[in-house]
């Protein structure tokens, strides 16, 4: 019986075309039997990791986790990219011979206040009490932090979310420094953020005695300090023992 395929076209075809016809089948025949191996081959290997139950919902949480934080990162580094730029300059706030300047709404300054930075008291010449003091109202944990008070930052975060009398602020003096020599008083959380990395940056290129002296220099003290004649008379009235201690 005649092979009803068998067809003059397919008669007349070239040896070359079938042997390459036949090859081609071969070689794609050859390539799903490797990749089905390779497949079966990842799957074993697979398998030793599999997790089911509450052991995959743990893996599943930290996956999940562990891509929120590193998302997190680098919006945080792309939103302190201006603390690394003012580092680069060294751009300290020294316009201001005083810790405190006012303006107006026209941006003209109006008045002064606070203790210029370029010659002040040296800190061991301070009254311990006064330093004491500070520490105790601005910052317990300055010298146990590295410039940022996380304990204190998460206790104020809750007071003020509990809507507690007054508004707690978290800054450690460290961030408070940073702030008066590099920032403005603005509340957003973008400077937050590069106070807080300007915080890190002061803590690792200066000692804790060397940010609170710096901090005592720019930090307002009251309306008794205006000047800085007066501020040093009020020391050396409390190194006498004119003030109670």
């Amino acid at each position: 019986m005649q092979d009803p395929f068998y067809t003059k076209e397919k008669r007349r075809k070239p040896a070359g075309i079938l042997a390459a016809d036949a090859w081609l089948d071969s070689s794609l025949y050859e390539f799903w039997q490797t990749a089905g191996r390779g497949y079966t081959r990842y799957q074993d290997f697979m398998s030793r990791f599999h997790v089911s139950g509450i052991k995959r919902l743990i893996v599943e949480i930290l996956s999940d986790a562990f891509s929120f934080a590193a998302i997190g990162v680098v919006l945080v580094v792309a939103l302190a990219l201006p603390a690394f730029d003012i580092i680069d300059r060294g751009a300290f706030n020294k316009a201001e011979d005083y810790s405190v300047v006012f303006l107006d709404r026209y941006g003209t300054e109006i008045g002064r206040r606070g203790i210029r930075s370029d010659d002040s008291v040296a800190l061991d010449q301070m009254p311990d009490y006064l330093i004491k003091a500070t520490l105790a109202t601005e910052d317990r944990r300055f010298y146990e932090h590295f410039g940022i008070d996380v304990v204190g930052t998460l206790r104020a975060v809750a007071t003020n979310a509990q809507g507690e009398r007054g508004t707690q602020g978290g800054s450690s003096i460290t961030q408070q420094l940073a702030k008066n020599l590099f920032l403005s008083s603005e509340r957003t959380i973008n400077r937050k953020i590069v106070e807080a990395f300007l915080a890190v940056w002061l803590e690792w290129h200066y000692s804790k005695d060397q940010i609170l002296k710096l901090y005592f220099d720019r930090a307002y003290m009251g309306r008794q300090f205006r000047r800085h004649r007066r501020f040093r008379i009020l020391f050396r009235q409390a190194r006498a023992g004119h003030f109670p201690r």
